[in-house]
């Protein structure tokens, strides 16, 4: 591990300690305490079996990608090693993908580098949707995520005023940075950052081709998996609402948006989205009525439940693979590719 890739992961863990203590300054621990002391915490369970039941079909999602190289392995695998990836970036950002391709390769053979490809492509996909489903609740939902920039206003008349003013500065500067990066276009395509940005782009091209030349009906198979995997997710955080007495009454358009604000939570690079999960789930409450101290609540629930389980069952997948016996990968060729 190099000085760039140390500072990268100490700046890490430090933006995830300084947004948990911007999330809990100021707050009255007692009350906190109380809130979670009498939270409902059978729902956690419910939030967790559903979210134990995406992680089962993101792992069947990943061996789907596999099948046209004529790999196989068992979906014990698939789950033990996705498992193992989501406790690897609990401990580091990034480290999970990377990890669970070793566990797979260590219990079945399939090289680390071939998997690790599959798993890009499935970035790439929940990249997409993730754009589209954000880019829906932020439209949507405006008027709420809205007060998430700019909470107080004397009056409702001046709030929207300055709304429009808002979105009219927020156009303007998205047309002068395009004006700019056009008049620039050709210093930008040799710098790092931008062969960064464009082999991200080659990358979910090349994932959406590898995508479309799965058969028709493992197509379909995949297109299922991840609209499942994304009903799950939203599930997983919409439940937890009736944890608590002052969320229970939120609408399921509300869990929409707390879906997608955590998710952009977890997109930061902290670790297993610490800090910066509990600061937009927090801040997303707060647009919706609920004090602070019961967001805050909120958030350290939900994250906590989610992390606890994550290195619960993926450290025990870790172990388990460990201790397992692997076995080698037979790459069958197709008749097809033979002749």
């Amino acid at each position: 591990m190099n000085i760039k890739e140390i500072l990268k992961y100490i700046f890490s863990f430090f933006l995830a300690g300084a947004l948990l203590w911007f999330v809990l300054k100021g707050q009255d621990y007692e009350e906190i305490k109380k809130t979670i002391i009498t939270s409902h915490w059978q729902w956690l369970f419910v939030s967790a079996s559903i979210a134990l039941f995406s992680h089962y079909i993101r792992g069947l999602r990943w061996g789907l990608m596999l099948k046209p190289l004529n790999l196989k392995t068992s979906q014990s695998n698939l789950f033990m090693a996705t498992m193992s990836g989501y406790a690897g970036n609990v401990v580091l950002p990034r480290f999970g993908e990377f990890f669970r391709c070793g566990i797979l390769q260590k219990l079945s053979g399939i090289s680390a580098k071939t998997s690790f490809g599959a798993v890009l492509i499935e970035r790439a996909v929940d990249m997409i949707v993730f754009i589209i489903l954000f880019g829906i609740a932020f439209l949507s939902q405006f008027d709420k995520l809205y007060k998430m920039v700019t909470p107080h206003f004397e009056t409702q008349g001046d709030a929207i005023e300055k709304r429009f003013i808002l979105l009219g500065v927020f156009l303007f500067l998205f047309i002068l940075i395009g004006i700019v990066l056009f008049s620039i276009r050709k210093r930008l395509t040799s710098t790092v950052l931008y062969r960064k940005i464009q082999s991200m782009f080659m990358g979910v091209y090349d994932g959406m081709r590898a995508i479309l030349k799965l058969e028709r009906k493992d197509l379909y198979i995949y297109m299922f998996y991840t609209s499942i995997i994304w009903v799950c997710y939203f599930f997983m955080s919409y439940v937890v609402f009736f944890v608590l007495d002052d969320t229970s009454h939120l609408s399921l358009g509300v869990g929409f948006v707390m879906m997608m604000m955590s998710g952009l939570g977890m997109v930061i690079p902290t670790p297993g989205g610490t800090g910066s999960v509990h600061f937009f789930a927090t801040q997303t409450l707060m647009a919706y009525g609920i004090a602070e101290s019961e967001a805050s609540s909120y958030a350290l629930i939900m994250h906590t439940s989610q992390t606890i389980l994550v290195l619960v069952v993926g450290g025990l997948s870790s172990l388990i693979a460990n201790h397992k016996q692997g076995h080698s990968q037979e790459v069958i060729l197709s008749e097809k590719d033979a002749l």
